[in-house]
């Protein structure tokens, strides 16, 4: 295929569905048990299984693409991945600050950064690659 996408791209997208995955089911379907576990201060089950939806959503997104492997289909999940990350990633940061909850926030902070740095990496180099 001409516009295939690159082995690196599609382990990305696979790690991507397992991760979101695993949150997704976690948020949606035991979104009490995670609330205790971590200890986050605010108990509201709604927006937890809002949460485990949307990322089951954009899990789902990148299975697609890797099903896909065309560019064309890449490119609009890695965008969407983008958008998501840094606005997931500016209201965690905002709300570690305003409310002071860096021991809980850390964790995810350390979760998204890495995934919007290599969707980045993907979204710059991979057209290059396929020409």
């Amino acid at each position: 295929m001409v516009n295939e996408i690159s082995k690196g791209l599609k382990i990305l997208f696979i790690i991507e569905v397992i991760v979101s995955y695993l949150f997704g089911i976690i948020y949606f379907g035991f979104t009490e048990a995670y609330i205790d576990i971590v200890g986050w201060p605010y108990y509201d089950p709604i927006a937890g299984r809002v949460l485990g939806i949307s990322l089951l959503t954009y899990g789902t997104c990148s299975l697609i693409a890797f099903i896909r492997k065309d560019w064309n289909t890449a490119k609009i999940v890695i965008e969407l991945q983008i958008i998501w990350h840094i606005l997931l990633l500016g209201v965690q940061i905002t709300g570690a600050i305003i409310f002071n909850l860096w021991d809980v926030i850390w964790f995810l902070i350390a979760i998204l950064f890495p995934f919007l740095v290599a969707f980045l990496y993907f979204y710059i180099t991979e057209p290059k690659r396929i020409g």
